[in-house]
């Protein structure tokens, strides 16, 4: 298998009326393919209905779950179920318990959200939440509903626990469906290995959540591959968060996604392709470039610095050149979120076209010496 689809998670979804509407007509002419949030369920009724002809790809939102039900709501896109604590009688967590059941890699990332945190996390058993259970057969229903508009739908993974993870997959296979499985880092392999026997098509995340490329390689991924290509290569795998070009170029995936595309739009860059000057064409088998053309970044509150970058004359005449290729209007990238987005989307309509991409890469095949 090679990659056939690069996601651009919640491509439909994000930003203004005028951006949605760029972006559905992008869909529709066939040149990009989008990965939509189930938490965003009236908007997608509302988008589906208006639009049969189109096709998504739907995930549960089960980071966004995991969020809201371990009390880290933020202002940003999440699920916000009803909290149960004190005589509700439901299984109360505090912050230092919540945080002795992760690994040590997710314990770093989850520190700063936890850290001095006063209220209880409540049940994290999960799927004895009633509000997890509704918004579970909600899922059901609404992939039930628009199941022809939809390329593939994942399981309710119930992250950092594998047990009830396949609960939930049993569960909506017995409803009549057949999600997408998804194993996740610092899982015990044996979950991905039932996988591997049991389904054509699963899941891999970890690279999101405080988790580095390295940790990723390292403990998840090429473990992870070294299994499929023992069981079953010809799985389609799909990687969450996973559209770093060291990532896609190392590993067999089948589909990807990521919000790259749209981060990188809000925080006031946009990706480049570097210049082959000896091929005289620009190279996407190389990470691109990373160029700040603006510093009015749409995340205020945002403590991700911005890119900085002083591109000497004929490197700027390649990004300017590159700018018209993708027929955006340059003056306007330092004041609108759009034509940044414009350049980003062409970056991955582009890069799936390169022939590297479509070639399947066997494990055994793999240079190990990644770092």
């Amino acid at each position: 298998m090679s990659t056939n689809y690069i996601h651009l998670a919640n491509f439909l979804t994000s930003g203004n009326s005028e951006e949605q509407q760029y972006c559905l007509d992008f869909l529709k002419a066939g040149r990009a393919t989008t990965l939509e949030t189930f938490w965003k369920k009236k908007h997608l009724e509302k988008l589906l209905d208006a639009n049969p002809d189109i096709k998504i790809f739907l995930d549960s939102g089960a980071h966004s779950l995991l969020n809201a039900q371990a009390g880290l709501i933020g202002s940003g896109d999440t699920v916000k179920t009803e909290k149960k604590v004190g005589k509700s009688g439901k299984i109360e967590y505090t912050a230092e318990e919540f945080y002795e059941r992760l690994d040590p890699n997710q314990r770093a990332y989850y520190a700063t959200k936890i850290k001095g945190a006063e209220q209880a996390f409540t049940d994290y058993s999960f799927n004895q939440n009633e509000d997890v259970r509704k918004y579970l057969d909600d899922y059901i229903e609404f992939i039930h509903k628009y199941k022809d508009q939809l390329m593939g739908y994942v399981n309710l993974d119930i992250i950092y626990n594998a047990e009830q993870s396949y609960d939930n997959q049993k569960y909506m296979e017995s409803n009549g469906l057949r999600p997408i499985p998804v194993f996740h880092y610092g899982e015990d392999f044996k979950w991905l290995k039932k996988y591997v026997e049991e389904y054509d098509y699963i899941g891999i995340g970890g690279v999101a959540g405080g988790v580095t490329m390295q940790q990723f390689v390292n403990t998840l991924g090429d473990k992870s591959f070294e299994i499929v290509e023992e069981i079953n290569p010809d799985i389609k795998i799909h990687g969450f968060a996973v559209t770093s070009l060291n990532l896609m170029k190392r590993y067999n995936w089948w589909s990807c996604d990521s919000t790259t595309w749209l981060k990188h739009a809000a925080y006031g860059n946009v990706m480049v392709p570097r210049y082959n000057a000896k091929k005289e064409e620009f190279d996407y088998n190389r990470t691109p470039i990373v160029v700040s053309v603006s510093d009015r970044s749409k995340i205020l509150g945002s403590k991700i610095p911005h890119y900085t970058n002083l591109p000497n004359k004929e490197e700027t005449e390649r990004i300017q050149e590159y700018f018209k290729i993708a027929e955006v209007d340059e003056e306007k990238l330092l004041t609108s979120a759009l034509e940044r987005k414009k350049v980003n989307i062409f970056y991955y309509e582009q890069l799936l076209k390169q022939d590297w991409m479509h070639i399947r890469k066997p494990f055994k095949n793999i240079n190990k010496s990644f770092f």
